[in-house]
């Protein structure tokens, strides 16, 4: 369950990296902030990940 998570973490990650890279690359603005969104969504789900992740590790600690 946890190297599900870990895979979805990097996989976010990579995502908004490309829609970062994207938007630098775009030439017009509305291009811009359209993969700005998405590279500021991608980095929230991400952030969501990491939190679900930290709890999990933290509750199997506890249980030990």
């Amino acid at each position: 369950m946890l190297s599900d998570l870990k895979a979805k973490l990097e996989k976010y990650e990579r995502k908004a990296a490309q829609y970062e890279k994207a938007a630098e690359q775009a030439t017009d603005g509305p291009r811009r902030a359209f993969y700005q969104e998405l590279a500021r969504y991608c980095d929230e789900l991400a952030t969501k990940v990491r939190q679900v992740i930290a709890r999990r590790t933290d509750a199997s600690l506890a249980a030990e």
